[in-house]
């Protein structure tokens, strides 16, 4: 018989503010902004020992600091984004590296956290996302 996996996941949201210029193919840039919305998305099979498989108020926390980095900001002036196309999937990754660098600070509490999605909300109707998975264990497997 096959076996169901089964397990939990939490998710946190807040939203940040940008503009940014967008190019495809050979076609002019054009400027353009958004009220993203930001879903934080733990996935992992077991709970920590204290029943939780993450604090939400450090996954909200933690959010909302990264998303201040992006809010209100031109994300062609920024850093993270330099020579690149601003898309939601660049945008949706650049959120979960400095959102897992946030995190790493907390690795001990994230033990059972084997999956982190960011997902980006540009719009009602059109959403990208990036993650990354280790069935080990997300923050206690990496450098």
């Amino acid at each position: 018989a096959k076996m169901k996996k089964t397990g939990f996941t939490v998710t946190v949201r807040s939203r940040c503010m940008y503009s940014h210029s967008l190019r495809f193919g050979k076609t002019p840039a054009f400027r353009t902004g958004c009220t993203a919305v930001v879903d934080a998305c733990f996935e992992g099979n077991e709970l920590g020992s204290d029943g939780v498989l993450i604090d939400i108020t450090l996954a909200q926390a933690e959010l909302e600091k990264t998303l201040c980095v992006y809010d209100h900001k031109d994300l062609d002036e920024l850093q993270d984004f330099a020579s690149m196309n601003t898309t939601v999937e660049v945008v949706a990754r650049a959120i979960f590296q400095r959102y897992f660098r946030g995190l790493s600070a907390h690795s001990k509490s994230l033990a059972t956290v084997t999956r982190l999605e960011i997902t980006v909300h540009e719009s009602d109707v059109a959403r990208a996302s990036y993650f990354e998975e280790n069935p080990s264990g997300l923050f206690i497997c990496r450098a």
